[in-house]
């Protein structure tokens, strides 16, 4: 069974996300937002072996993938 996806807007109070909840913002596995860290594409914070995620890294990715409807990138 597939996970809901959940919108960003649905924790205003955290200023960082497990990497579950980012998964499920992003609409993408677990698998998947490793390889986005590996890649240095989405920074990480990892506190005590938990990694974590800053909500304006997440926020900002989200924006730098945003494609026009020409094609290219903004």
């Amino acid at each position: 069974m597939k996970q809901p996806t959940y919108a960003i807007s649905e924790w205003p109070e955290k200023t960082l996300l497990s990497r579950a909840e980012t998964a499920q913002i992003l609409g993408i596995g677990l698998s998947t937002l490793d390889s986005l860290v590996s890649y240095i594409e989405l920074p990480r914070t990892v506190i005590h072996k938990r990694v974590l995620f800053h909500r304006k890294d997440v926020e900002a990715y989200i924006n730098a993938c945003r494609v026009t409807t020409q094609g290219g990138k903004q």
